[in-house]
């Protein structure tokens, strides 16, 4: 996992030197997550900026919340096409977690968008449904 992380912060670094893209800050919440229906349902939400070293590749990083806990992201998101994006994050806390996703991204401005999120968590066999508010930076 340390050698990962390492690899994935040269890849960063050196993309961020190199590359006169743009940063997006998003942040969302989950509407629904497994169990579904719970006397007490989970809450959890993130925030994570995105850096675009390409026109269809981001990495992205941030803070997730889940219940008490808080925890950090790392990952990529990959635009096949675009609105659609699919999203891999790692979930960087005690119980660490691999989250694989898919989204549909909605225009509201130039530098606003409405991001609708589907996530499985490889590790814990569970299933989010996330909104969240993007921002190009």
């Amino acid at each position: 996992m340390k050698k990962l992380i390492l690899l994935f912060s040269l890849v960063s670094l050196f993309a961020i030197s190199e590359s006169k893209a743009q940063w997006r800050l998003a942040a969302g919440i989950d509407v629904l997550s497994t169990p579904f229906f719970e006397n007490i349902p989970k809450y959890r939400f993130g925030v994570e900026g995105q850096y675009f070293m390409a026109n269809r590749f981001a990495l992205t990083g941030g803070l997730e919340f889940i219940e008490k806990d808080l925890g950090g992201s790392a990952g990529f998101r990959f635009y096949p096409i675009n609105p659609v994006f699919l999203r891999m994050r790692g979930i960087l806390k005690d119980n660490s977690d691999l989250a694989l996703g898919m989204g549909y991204a909605i225009g509201l401005s130039n530098n606003w968008r409405l991001e609708t999120m589907a996530d499985y968590f490889a590790v814990s066999s569970g299933f989010a449904l996330r909104v969240g508010l993007a921002v190009k930076l």
